[in-house]
């Protein structure tokens, strides 16, 4: 028969296993969550950024998008893509172009109805995004008209507001900043010539926005999360910038930049 010290050990012994178990089953995630960055070392300037809860999307309460450790993007709905904001319709990207080159940590962190949650981290590295031709680089000015305001499209809301516009070429992006002291900054690729303009670019959740050259509020979106895509025809001549769309289906973002600019720095 076993002595009361002995049967004490083994007491012991049991609640210590009991304890062990009850803090790993803890520590594990309740739910499993991937990311389309799952197994990428080095990321392109643009991509899409997508978040998969192994869960029902009626359990999902929010999916955040950190970069190295700050939220950058929150989704509720699926699908659960970095930069956007209207259900799938169109899907924004994750465009780079403001992070210095080199590593940085990727997190998906998806939170359940019941606030448990559930992480998914990736360190890739960060590719340099490049200068702009110094003829372009720099900050233009011009006057947006009531006339320019009717290239604007109807089906992507209402039109860009007349007034003062700002546009500033710098290797982030192609930031239009409006008379309000808001704006919007593009990814964008300048050749001698000729711009090709992408998606926006989004530095933080939608409705904050980033502060730049004294503007507040720069966000993700032109005419949708995605663009549309646009190319323009650019020259430089006695300090002005005349733009003229070679192809452009955002028609609120033609009604900003086809025109003469005038250099201010």
């Amino acid at each position: 028969m076993p002595t009361p010290s002995r049967l004490l050990a083994l007491a012991l012994v049991a609640f210590v296993i009991v304890v062990a178990t009850a803090a790993a089953a803890t520590t594990r995630q309740p739910f499993k969550v991937t990311s389309t960055l799952d197994r990428k070392r080095v990321l392109p300037l643009r991509m899409r950024w997508l978040a998969y809860p192994k869960l029902r999307p009626s359990k999902v309460a929010s999916v955040d998008f950190l970069i190295d450790g700050k939220v950058r993007w929150v989704e509720h709905h699926a699908p659960y893509n970095y930069a956007s904001d209207d259900h799938g319709r169109n899907l924004g990207f994750l465009i780079t172009t403001w992070l210095t080159a080199g590593p940085h940590r990727f997190t998906v962190r998806a939170t359940d109805t019941i606030g448990r949650k559930s992480t998914d981290s990736v360190v890739a590295r960060v590719l340099p995004a490049a200068n702009p031709p110094p003829a372009l680089g720099g900050m233009w000015t011009r006057v947006v008209t009531a006339a320019d305001l009717k290239k604007s499209d109807p089906k992507f809301g209402s039109g860009p507001p007349a007034g003062s516009w700002k546009l500033v070429f710098d290797r982030v992006g192609a930031w239009h900043l409006d008379p309000l002291g808001s704006g919007v900054v593009n990814q964008y690729v300048a050749r001698p010539g000729v711009i090709h303009v992408y998606a926006p670019i989004a530095m933080a959740p939608e409705g904050i926005g980033v502060t730049r050259f004294g503007h507040s509020g720069i966000g993700p979106q032109d005419c949708t999360p995605a663009g549309p895509f646009g190319t323009y025809r650019w020259t430089v001549s006695v300090g002005k910038l005349t733009l003229k769309a070679i192809h452009e289906l955002c028609g609120q973002r033609r009604a900003i930049w086809e025109g003469v600019w005038k250099r201010v720095r």
